[in-house]
């Protein structure tokens, strides 16, 4: 008895296991991926293009608009041509292009990168405020912003309209994209006349 009694040590107590901390290496991995997916989803930044539309007999011939934007992510100046034909005939469809470029742009600071344009609304009034069309479809053609829109004239004579215009402007940052704002040139664009016989 006494022999066993020798052998018998106590036991030392065992260590307690490091915890690893895999739900913070998971979440940091996630907020990753999706930085990394925000910024590869950004649009195109639209290139600046100077008064070279808005200022064209082709792109232009029906009327033209420039304004300035001076806000707290930069300066921007936003161009709109109009074309299409300045006659046509009662019952024929005519069709109108509205093209939306930048033409000028200073970021706001080095985190901003530029900004792209989405065109929402598109619509062709009468002098008198009488709606007659909106947009069919909107484009992105690189150096700027599309839209068609097209109209039957059912009376002949000379309309004096105006075209109402409405963008989403997106900013670029060199993590991600935001919409920044939405521009809407009120009461609109005035157009040369159109004769209708």
């Amino acid at each position: 008895m006494e022999d066993y009694d020798e052998m018998i040590t106590p036991e030392k107590p065992a260590k307690p296991r490091k915890k690893r901390h895999w739900g913070g290496i998971i979440v940091a991995v996630i907020v990753i991926v999706i930085l990394l997916a925000w910024t590869l989803l950004s649009p195109d930044i639209t290139p600046e293009k100077g008064d070279t539309y808005t200022s064209s007999p082709t792109y232009a011939n029906l009327g033209n608009y420039t304004g300035y934007r001076d806000i707290w992510a930069g300066n921007m100046t936003w161009g709109i041509s109009i074309r299409g034909d300045t006659s046509g005939s009662v019952g024929t469809q005519m069709t109108f292009t509205v093209l939306v470029t930048k033409v000028y742009e200073r970021p706001g600071n080095w985190f901003f990168r530029g900004t792209s344009v989405d065109l929402k609304n598109v619509s062709l009034f009468k002098a008198d405020g009488t709606y007659l069309a909106s947009m069919s479809n909107s484009s992105d053609l690189g150096y700027g912003v599309s839209a068609t829109l097209s109209f039957n004239f059912t009376e002949s004579g000379t309309y004096n309209l105006h075209m109402y215009v409405k963008f989403m402007v997106y900013e670029m940052m060199r993590i991600g994209f935001m919409p920044l704002e939405t521009v809407q040139v009120t009461p609109g664009v005035d157009l040369e006349p159109i004769v209708i016989s």
